[in-house]
Order: C-alpha cells, then structure tokens, then sequence
C-alpha cells in the first residue's frame, strides 16, 4: 500500500457550501471530506447531483424530503491512496479509498458518505 494522503480539491469533483465532495463507486455513492452536521453534508451532496449531474435533486423527483436522504448520511474515517491495479484498482483512478477504517488509523481523515 502507498503511503496515505488526503486528495487535493483538484482531485475531487467540486466543492459546495465549502465542502469538497465527488461521487464514489456507481450506485450513486458520494462521499465528502471532512465531518459536517448530515443537514449540511445532505445539502452539499444534493448541489453536486444538481450541478454535476444535472438532476432535480439527489432523488431526481419534486416529492423528495429531507427526512428521507438524512439516514443515508455517514460520518465515517477514511484512508486514501493511490491506486493499486494488483488489488483490483483501475490505475486511470486518481486515488483509492477504504472508508471503513476506525478513527486511530494511520493516516485516517474524516469524511461524510452517502450511500442511498
């Protein structure tokens, strides 16, 4: 494994209400650095879906409710590193990630997941 390293703003997709956040995986996944309430994180993530996407909101429907994505915020610890094709990473990635670390990890940084 390579030595740990938080990405770069220029590594990730965008940044709102000055939280930098980009998309993990393809189910939708997103992810942002730092801890934040899940209101705020949940405001960030649903700009980028209509910024970077261009949906209405995170759930691309008038009907959506707040209540409804605030579960699916996580404040978690994560650890990046640059990717490593031998343990599957595509090496066209900027960086690669496991975001189920405790918090004494080395290297380990605070992030918000949403996983809908």
């Amino acid at each position: 494994m390579t030595q740990p390293f938080t990405p770069a703003v220029e590594q990730m997709e965008d940044t709102h209400y000055g939280i930098t956040v980009c998309h993990i995986g393809e189910d939708g996944d997103m992810l942002a650095l730092g801890h934040h309430s899940p209101r705020r994180a949940l405001a960030a993530f649903n700009r980028h879906a209509r910024v970077f996407v261009g949906v209405m909101n995170l759930e691309d429907s008038r009907g959506a409710r707040i209540a409804d994505w605030l579960g699916c915020i996580q404040e978690r610890w994560a650890v990046f590193s640059s990717p490593d094709p031998s343990e599957g990473d595509d090496p066209d990635w900027l960086w690669a990630v496991d975001y189920s670390v405790a918090a004494d990890t080395p290297g380990a940084v605070p992030i918000m997941l949403l996983q809908p």
